[in-house]
């Protein structure tokens, strides 16, 4: 049986706590004895509570124990119906698949309740559980939210009625079944029996024999996991269709004010539970990429060689990061490197790309998988997890941080979540061909290591060494002295100036320099060539550099308690409540509809050969054989293709959450006929290309929900249709331990920036526009201090909306008097770009609705009537 951790065990006792004393007391009571407010609304009565745990802190083996504690706690039930929420269908798949196998630590939580009394089902088979099992044995259905989240109910299968779903209704009480009465649309209407002939005309003003309305009948468990992905008007609507008897959310960023956060797990006790491999080892072969290639197969072997004395499975694998495909180290070049020169199996090698999904229904933990070598190009798609990863290799040029965060990531979780009896497990390792790469990798290490609580030495390159870590409320994670001291012992004698913070004395080894505060460009040239032999000159320039970065913490305006201003959120009015103005909000006011213009598939092409034919992509070629041509493998079906099978193969492969399934269906007849009669492209074709068919409808399908999504934004954003203002009460706060700017992307030049909050600035390159831009604003005499935003979505970036989601401005400042003031610097050939220019539109109208507090600036090298950045600010201040 799988151990829980202490944070673990913590966790769940809080909750059946507040559980048995809500019974007693109700939800609200109960949760206020910790001295937090609680939120009653939207659910009432129906105790709604969440816990927070970080990423990789196992919060869905703690969602599975919590099943268990509520239906005993809340329900005296050994027999509940229990409805998981994931956020996406790849979460969905993961998790339903864990818990349908045996030994897996999800579905050990349950059998050691339950034994074999629980079933696990998707939506698709809840109607297979025979009505009997219903209250007889735990059944846990796994779902996507969006599944539920609709506006219309009857554009949702879940709430439609189903002949399949006849046997559970028949025979229950006119009592029980007057429950569905109180739940919106759970009853048959006139609207649902339009055709003369519907079977739903005798049932008009009954309850639905629907999935949903047999799952309200249960009043199910419900779990919400990433929970922070469900808190708008839509996503209350459809929980409280369910008629929940309680409700656990499981995230680690709960959205504040909407949230009921009962227990919060820090960073430190996860460092403390063996939940991650430290440290990362990395290696850089500037060499080149052929021998970090080597060395990774070489480290694999070596820990497949100390696996093999653990009393656990452990299978490691290497995750390579091949270049793109037009440069000459892409997927196959180093998938043929592997196999003809390193002889590698070819079984043992996995390629997981866009195109390629190989490792689609492998279990990578099982002991017959022989895959020891996944090869990929950018991040690995969402919710894919192997604790086996152990080793990353790139051999493609990294520029961007995220990318090696994403990726190192998925080599930092400890297998089974317990310390290795061999050392060399309990590490993660990182091969690299060139040494840009490695500093990202060090960042990394950084944040993930060094803000856990480690020496306080470790974390001088922190954003704020002196601030608790992002999130968690726990007190500073160690006390630094107010000036720190750096010894440095020089052999012989140095002739130094004067300075009020050096200390020089003479030892029997020579002089022994004591600095005191910043060490300036000159006196650190002057220790270093002090210095004898490179090692030490190293060590000294090393040693200098994390002492200043302990200065710069310490006398940026954030580490001196200096608070920044609160930077407003562009928010809308929504029955009372202010909400965030975000793509998602704006989407869910609308049914896409597919068939509503003509339908075409533009960038999608075939040319027929002789022995092949190419397959174009918006213009990227695809090259198939003709070997199975004629013929079509859609699960058994191994005849002839049709028309029809080909739109169900498609059906099932480019299913979307949010698009019921028989419009979608008629959209790709729709295609299917286009493409064979209007553009003369055989059906047997079609059925060779039909992945690359499937990848070209989910573009085109995401092209008219972004072209939905563009006039909903400017119908109900920029042409006033929301009630859009920027107030204090929804507000973005620049805090400590916040600014997450990896190493790759930290400004390295030698300008002394005097007024940036945080002790480095992100993504500054000395000579650069943006880098004058910034040095205008660090100039300016208006200017109490500013930031360079972070440009990704993390919890210490600014950003505003537009219809294709969140932009993060350049540059957000406070001014002397107060107010805030946003920059975002533009190239002149960005002046006329469509989604720039409703950028701007979008800042001019956050900046007049925030009633004179902020000012925007769209800035250029120069604007219309020839003024520089200087003369622009100076205009937009005043």
């Amino acid at each position: 049986m799988f151990v829980l951790k202490d944070y673990q065990r913590a966790a769940l006792e809080t909750l059946s706590g507040f559980l048995r004393n809500a019974r007693m007391r109700g939800a609200k009571a109960a949760f206020e004895e910790n001295g937090y407010g609680y939120r009653s609304e939207p659910f009432g009565d129906v105790p709604c509570v969440c816990l927070r745990i970080p990423t990789g802190g196992g919060k869905t083996l703690l969602a599975s124990h919590a099943i268990v504690r509520m239906a005993k706690e809340w329900q005296d039930s050994d027999a509940p119906a229990a409805l998981w929420l994931t956020p996406s269908d790849t979460i969905r798949s993961q998790t339903l698949n864990a818990l349908q196998t045996p030994g897996h630590p999800y579905r050990a939580a349950l059998e050691e309740a339950y034994g074999q009394r629980f079933q696990v089902c998707d939506l698709e088979n809840v109607a297979t559980v025979s009505p009997h099992d219903w209250g007889r044995q735990a059944v846990i259905v796994v779902a996507t939210i969006q599944a539920f989240r609709i506006e219309e109910t009857g554009l949702r299968n879940v709430y439609a009625f189903s002949e399949a779903f006849e046997p559970h209704f028949r025979g229950l009480s006119t009592q029980r079944l007057a429950m569905l009465r109180e739940i919106p649309d759970a009853l048959v209407s006139a609207a649902d029996a339009t055709d003369a002939e519907s079977p739903l005309k005798g049932f008009i003003g009954q309850p639905k024999y629907s999935l949903a309305n047999w799952l309200a009948l249960q009043r199910p468990i419900v779990i919400v996991d990433e929970a922070h992905n469900t808190k708008t008007e839509r996503s209350f609507e459809a929980l409280k269709r369910l008629d929940p008897a309680v409700i656990l959310e499981l995230t680690a960023t709960p959205i504040p004010k909407k949230t009921n956060v009962l227990y919060h797990v820090s960073a430190q006790e996860l460092a403390a539970e063996d939940m991650i491999k430290l440290p990362i080892v990395l290696m850089e072969h500037p060499q080149g990429w052929d021998a970090a290639v080597f060395d990774a197969v070489q480290t694999q072997r070596k820990l497949e060689a100390e696996a093999q004395k653990e009393a656990d499975y452990i299978r490691p694998i290497v995750l390579f990061q091949a270049q793109n495909a037009p440069e000459r180290v892409n997927v196959q070049a180093l998938r043929r490197h592997l196999i003809e020169e390193l002889h590698i199996p070819a079984e043992q090698v996995a390629v997981a790309t866009g195109d390629r999904r190989e490792l689609e229904g492998i279990d990578l933990s099982a002991r017959d998988c022989p895959i020891r070598f996944i090869i990929t190009v950018q991040a690995l798609r969402e919710g894919w997890d192997c604790p086996f990863a152990y080793v990353l290799c790139s051999v493609q040029p990294v520029r961007s941080a995220t990318a090696v965060e994403q990726l190192l990531g998925r080599v930092l979780r400890m297998p089974y979540a317990r310390r290795r009896t061999r050392d060399g497990l309990n590490k993660a390792y990182a091969h690299v061909s060139e040494p840009r790469f490695g500093e990202a990798a060090s960042a990394l290490a950084d944040r993930l290591i060094q803000g856990m609580g480690f020496e306080a030495l470790d974390l001088a390159s922190m954003i704020a060494p002196q601030s608790p870590l992002p999130g968690v409320d726990d007190g500073p994670l160690f006390t630094m002295p107010a000036l720190p001291e750096l010894p440095i012992d020089v052999p012989g004698k140095i002739d130094l100036p004067a300075l009020d913070n050096v200390r020089v004395e003479t030892t029997d080894k020579g002089t022994h320099v004591v600095v005191t505060g910043h060490v300036s460009d000159s006196l650190a040239e002057r220790l270093v060539a002090a210095q004898r032999g490179a090692a030490n000159r190293e060590k000294v320039e090393r040693a200098i550099e994390q002492h200043n970065a302990l200065i710069a913490a310490q006398t940026a305006p954030v580490s001196r308690g200096v608070a920044f201003a609160l930077v407003p959120y562009l928010c809308y009015r929504s029955q009372g409540e202010l909400e965030l103005v975000e793509r998602e909000a704006v989407l869910e006011d609308v049914d896409l509809d597919l068939l509503a213009d003509k339908v075409t598939l533009s960038g999608f092409q075939i040319v027929e050969q002789a022995h092949a034919f190419e397959v174009y992509l918006d213009g990227a070629k695809v090259k198939i054989g003709q070997a199975d041509a004629g013929q079509l493998e859609l699960g058994a079906l191994s005849t002839s293709v049709t028309e029809d099978d080909l739109v169900r193969w498609l059906d099932h492969e480019a299913r979307q959450p949010d698009i019921v399934q028989s419009h979608l269906r008629a959209y790709l007849k729709a295609v299917v006929s286009h493409l064979m009669h209007e553009q003369h492209i055989s059906l047997s074709s079609l059925a060779r290309a039909r992945y690359q068919l499937a990848q070209r409808i989910d573009a085109r399908i995401e092209e008219l929900r972004a072209a939905a999504a563009g006039r909903q934004f400017k119908q109900l954003v920029l042409d006033g249709g929301w009630e859009v203002t920027a107030v204090p009460e929804r507000s973005f706060a620049f805090q400590p331990g916040t600014y997450a700017v990896s190493a790759t992307d930290r400004y390295r030049g030698k300008w002394d920036w005097r007024r940036h909050f945080y002790p480095v600035v992100a993504k500054l390159e000395d000579g650069t526009e943006e880098f004058k831009c910034a040095t205008v604003i660090d100039a300016h005499p208006k200017v109490k201090h500013w930031v360079r935003n972070l440009e990704r979505d993390v919890a210490g970036a600014f950003w505003l909306p537009t219809s294709r989601g969140k932009f993060f401005p350049d540059f957000i400042c406070e001014l002397t008097d107060g107010r805030i003031l946003v920059i975002e610097y533009k190239g002149e050939h960005l002046r006329t770009v469509p989604s720039e220019i409703e950028k701007d539109q979008v800042g001019r109208l956050w900046a007049e609705r925030s009633d004179g507090k902020c000012v925007f600036l769209m800035a250029f090298e120069k604007d219309e009537k020839g003024r520089d950045v200087r003369g622009q600010l100076d205009v937009v201040i005043d």
